[in-house]
């Protein structure tokens, strides 16, 4: 078993307060702690999680704020509310599904930035295609209302983004490569969990480290130049994936 020492010297102990606190919220999201109902004991959960007693009364204290935990004066800890679950939006997996999923949520340009390369992660075997010498870089938040939950770079070949930007204001860039001046001949999609880096964490307000869901996107013109490469992490309680197994 996992010592908090060993822990500690592996895992920060604010990062160590909020994976717990994570982990307590998905037991109220879920019912396994339902509302009314007293949690396990402050003793009980340092044994289960291998955690020191100050890391579990953090990880208590911040669901207390929220007001969906109350500790009693005679001892022990009730369940009050349940956690407000937001939107959970189905992933595309078809470039026109793309189209309609950025139209239908918020995007916020945060950054500008034209000839730039973008980095394509090493050993991504199934990218095939040339890059071009420039691309305009797009960073970005989508939001569900005024919360942001995925954060994007997306890289759009140089000429073609100078031909396109002026639909911009009005069209996200998926739809106006779309409509673009050159068609589009193969368009790929990776999911992966990938850990927050620092842009994450200052644009989504999540701890370095944090498991989100990470989407790479490319799509190449009929020469085989990638003319779209994008990068996204989104926040896991907004995004879930559907497929059809006998399809």
């Amino acid at each position: 078993m996992l010592t908090e020492t060993t822990a500690a010297a592996r895992v920060p102990q604010e990062k160590r307060y909020l994976q717990l606190a994570g982990l307590f919220r998905h037991k109220i999201v879920t019912g396994q702690w339902s509302v009314g109902s007293s949690i396990p004991t402050v003793e009980q959960l340092e044994a289960l999680h291998s955690a020191s007693r100050t890391t579990v009364r953090m990880a208590l204290g911040s669901l207390v704020s929220e007001g969906l935990l109350r500790t009693r004066k005679r001892g022990g800890t009730q369940v009050m509310a349940t956690p407000q679950r937001p939107p959970s939006f189905l992933l595309p997996s078809r470039w026109k599904d793309l189209v309609v999923f950025h139209s239908n949520t918020g995007y916020r340009l945060l950054a500008s930035e034209a000839c730039c390369l973008p980095v394509i992660p090493a050993g991504l075997a199934s990218v095939q295609g040339e890059l071009a010498p420039a691309y305009q870089r797009l960073l970005g938040l989508h939001c569900c209302g005024d919360r942001p939950f995925c954060l994007s770079q997306m890289y759009v070949e140089q000429s073609l983004y100078e031909r396109i930007a002026p639909q911009l204001p009005q069209l996200s860039v998926v739809e106006a490569l779309t409509r673009g001046p050159r068609p589009l001949a193969t368009a790929r999609q990776r999911l992966s969990i990938a850990p927050a880096d620092e842009l994450i964490q200052t644009h989504l307000g999540v701890a370095l480290g944090t498991p989100l869901l990470q989407t790479l996107r490319w799509a190449c013109d009929r020469k085989g130049q990638i003319v779209h490469w994008a990068q996204l992490g989104f926040l896991s309680e907004y995004a879930h994936i559907e497929m059809d197994l006998l399809a």
